[in-house]
C-alpha cells in the first residue's frame, strides 16, 4: 500500500479513540500510517482531504460549494426546528380554539416533538455511521415523515392526534432528516468547523424569530388546518430540492467497519453527575417557550407581546450558544456552569416572576435566552471531562447520550407543566399569585439544580481549564461531528 493511499472505513475522521472504539489513537503497525478508530489515513495523504495537494476533492473550509452547502444547512435548521421552537403560538391557539380548547395534554404536543428529536440523536448517529451510503435516503425518509406528520395533524380532531402527529411523528422525521447533514458538514468544514456549526445552528434562532409572527398571522387568518398544510408544502418543496442538490464531499463506502461501542463512561459517577443535571435542566427549560404567549394573554399584556416574546427568546438563544461556546473554550466547565446557573435562575425569579409589563417580559425573554439558551454548548466541556476518566469514550457518543437525556426531560416537561398549572394559586401578589406562579418557581429551581447537578463533582477539580484542556477540546471539535 502506497503512502498516498488512504482508507476510509468509518466516518469520524480523526477521533483519537474511535467514535465506536478502535485502537485508542495509537499509530498502527504500518509505517507512515495512523489509525483513528475505524478510519485509517495515510499520514502524508491525510492532507489531501483539504485539497492542498492537488486532490480532486472539493476544497474544505472555502470555495463556492462549501459555502452554498452551509447556506443550505442554515435553511434546513431554521425550517425544521422553527416550527417546534415556536410552539408557544400553537399552544395559545389550541388552548383557546375548538376542537381542542376543552381537552388536556396540549403542552405535550410541542415537548414530545422536541424531546424525541433529542432522544433519537444517538440512535441516528449509530445508523448513519453504520450505513453511510444511505444517508441521503434517510434524509428523504425524514422529509416524507415530517410532511406526513404535518398533513395528518391538519386533520386532527383531538389532542391525542396532535401529540402523535405534530409531536411524536414530527420529532422522528426531524431527527432522520436533520442528522445526515451533520455528517456532511463535518466533511465540508474541518479547520473552520466552529464557525460552520455556529452558522448552522444560528438557523433556528434567526428563522424562529420570524416564525412566531408568521404562524400567529396564519393561525388567526386561516386556522390551524390550512397553516399546517401550507407549512408542509413549503418544507417538502424547499428541503426536497436541498436534499437533491446536496452531495457529500468525500466518496462514501457502502458499509463501514465499526467496532463495538465504548460505553464504559456510563458506569462513572462523573457522567451521571452531568447527565442527571442535564435531565433536570430539560424539565424546566422548554416551559417559557411553550407558555410565554399564554402568559402574556392572561396578564393582559399587548397582543404583540404574545409573539414577540417567543421571537426574542429564540434569537437570543443563538447569542447564548455563541457565548457559552466561547466560555467553554477558555474556562473550566464548572466555572461556566456556575455562571449559567446563577444568571438563568435570577432571570426566572426576578424578571419572569415580576413581568407585569411588556418591557419586563421582553427583558426576561432576551436574558433567559442568552444565559439558558446556550446550555447545550456546555456538553462539549462536560464530554471532555468524562473523556479524561474514560479515554476510550468518544466525544460524539457522550454528547449523543446527553442529547437523549435532554430529550427525556423535554418529554416529561409537557405533562408536568400542565399539572403545575392546575395547582391552586399562591396567596401572593403579582405574577406569583397567578396560575403561572408554580410554573415559574419550577422553572427557576430546575435552572439552578440542573447547572449545579452538572457542576457538583466537576467543581472539585481544577477551577480553570488549562491550556492543554482547551487544546484537547479544540482537537476533539475538529475531529468529530457535534450532536446538538
Amino acid at each position: 500500500m502506497s503512502e498516498d493511499t488512504y482508507i476510509r472505513n468509518g466516518y469520524f475522521n480523526g477521533d483519537a479513540n474511535g467514535c465506536y472504539g478502535g485502537q485508542n489513537g495509537n499509530e498502527s503497525s504500518s509505517p507512515g500510517f495512523r489509525s483513528y478508530g475505524a478510519t485509517v489515513i495515510s499520514a502524508s495523504a491525510s492532507s489531501s482531504t483539504l485539497n492542498d495537494d492537488g486532490s480532486d476533492l472539493p476544497p474544505a473550509d472555502r470555495g463556492k460549494s462549501a459555502w452554498l452547502f452551509l447556506a443550505g444547512c442554515f435553511w434546513l435548521e431554521g425550517l425544521v426546528w422553527g416550527l417546534p421552537f415556536s410552539y408557544g403560538v400553537f399552544e395559545n391557539h389550541y388552548s383557546s380554539h375548538e376542537p381542542f380548547a376543552s381537552e388536556s395534554g396540549i403542552p405535550a404536543i410541542g415537548t414530545t416533538g422536541l424531546g424525541f428529536a433529542y432522544f433519537l440523536a444517538p440512535v441516528c448517529v449509530s445508523i448513519l455511521q453504520r450505513w453511510p451510503a444511505q444517508r441521503k435516503n434517510i434524509s428523504i425518509i425524514g422529509l416524507f415523515t415530517i410532511t406526513l406528520a404535518l398533513l395528518a395533524a391538519s386533520f386532527a380532531t383531538h389532542v391525542v392526534h396532535l401529540v402523535f402527529t405534530q409531536g411524536l411523528l414530527y420529532g422522528i422525521g426531524g431527527a432522520l432528516l436533520y442528522n445526515p447533514f451533520i455528517f456532511y458538514l463535518d466533511e465540508w468544514f474541518v479547520k473552520r468547523k466552529g464557525l460552520a456549526y455556529g452558522i448552522f445552528w444560528a438557523g433556528t434562532g434567526v428563522l424562529s424569530s420570524i416564525t412566531p409572527f408568521v404562524m400567529h398571522w396564519a393561525l388567526e387568518e386561516y386556522g390551524f388546518r390550512t397553516t399546517l398544510r401550507a407549512w408542509a408544502v413549503l418544507v417538502f418543496l424547499t428541503l426536497g430540492v436541498l436534499i437533491y442538490l446536496v452531495r457529500p464531499r468525500k466518496p462514501l463506502p457502502a458499509k463501514s467497519v465499526i467496532h463495538g461501542l465504548k460505553l464504559g463512561f456510563l458506569k462513572t459517577r462523573l457522567f451521571w453527575a452531568f447527565q442527571i443535571g442535564n435531565i433536570i435542566e430539560g424539565f424546566g427549560y422548554f416551559m417559557p417557550q411553550i407558555y410565554l404567549p399564554s402568559f402574556a394573554e392572561e396578564l393582559g399584556l399587548s397582543p404583540l407581546a404574545c409573539t414577540l416574546s417567543v421571537s426574542l427568546l429564540n434569537i437570543s438563544s443563538t447569542i447564548g450558544l455563541i457565548c457559552m461556546g466561547y466560555l467553554i473554550d477558555r474556562y473550566h466547565i464548572s466555572t461556566v456552569l456556575l455562571i449559567s446557573a446563577v444568571t438563568s435562575t435570577l432571570c426566572v425569579f426576578l424578571l419572569w416572576g415580576f413581568a407585569t409589563t411588556d418591557a419586563m417580559l421582553y427583558a426576561f425573554a432576551i436574558l433567559f435566552g442568552i444565559f439558558a439558551g446556550g446550555y447545550t454548548a456546555s456538553w462539549t466541556g462536560c464530554a471532555t471531562e468524562v473523556k479524561k476518566e474514560n479515554p476510550d469514550a468518544a466525544i460524539a457518543v457522550i454528547m449523543g447520550t446527553m442529547a437523549a437525556g435532554r430529550g427525556i426531560g423535554c418529554v416529561i416537561s409537557g405533562p408536568v407543566s400542565e399539572a403545575l398549572l392546575e395547582l391552586p394559586n399562591w396567596h401572593a401578589d403579582g405574577v406569583y399569585g397567578t396560575s403561572f406562579g408554580w410554573l415559574i418557581l419550577f422553572t427557576g429551581v430546575t435552572s439552578l439544580l440542573g447547572r449545579f447537578g452538572l457542576f457538583g463533582k466537576c467543581g472539585l477539580r481544577t477551577q480553570k481549564g488549562s491550556k492543554a484542556d482547551v487544546e484537547a477540546r479544540s482537537e476533539d471539535s475538529e475531529r468529530e461531528p457535534l450532536v446538538r
